[in-house]
């Protein structure tokens, strides 16, 4: 009798060794899954505020509201020059969104998600227009973003120009997710 009771108290203290931590370690995770999600949702909703902004911006082109200053009113941009510089801004906060969405999610719903705004978006980064709207407004964005937009433009200025999308195959659904994403989840 003495052994089963020796017995159950080993297991008893093995259990408890082993509970204690895995219940630390699930609280902790639980918690950082909370924080992000806390997080997320903080700039899920500020983005949203952002981009009504943002169109409102679009519309009253004649206004200095954007991250587009008429510092000189003798060099204020024409009507069509405001509205591209605009219409970019919201696209890359468009583009700062789902990188920062996608770099949250599993690796493979990040790469077959990703490749696509990956391609549209390294097609879009060939116009010089887009070019020069990224630098007026790029330290506006989340620095991640930035240096990923960056390394993008560098890339692309050192590759030859392919089709333009309407012409291109299809993306392959398994292509790589950016270095920047995988860092970013890792954090």
């Amino acid at each position: 009798m003495q052994t089963v009771k020796d017995l159950a108290q080993i297991i008893y203290y093995l259990a408890l060794s082993i509970a204690g931590p895995l219940a630390l370690i699930v609280y902790l995770v639980e918690r950082k899954a909370n924080r992000q999600e806390r997080e997320h949702k903080t700039y899920d909703e500020l983005d949203n505020r952002f981009f009504e902004y943002q169109k409102l911006a679009l519309e009253y082109y004649d206004l200095d509201i954007l991250d587009v200053p008429n510092s000189d009113p003798s060099l204020a941009f024409d009507k069509k020059r405001k509205q591209e510089m605009v219409a970019h801004a919201i696209l890359f906060s468009l583009f700062e969104r789902a990188y920062l969405m996608f770099s949250h999610e599993g690796k493979e719903f990040r790469l077959r998600q990703w490749s696509g705004w990956k391609y549209f978006l390294n097609d879009f980064l060939r116009r010089e227009s887009v070019r020069t709207a990224w630098q007026m407004s790029k330290q506006t964005y989340d620095t991640g973003f930035q240096a990923f937009m960056d390394k993008n433009i560098a890339d692309i200025g050192s590759k030859p120009v392919k089709a333009p999308i309407a012409q291109a195959p299809q993306v392959a659904r398994a292509a790589p997710a950016p270095p920047e994403v995988l860092s970013a989840q890792a954090r």
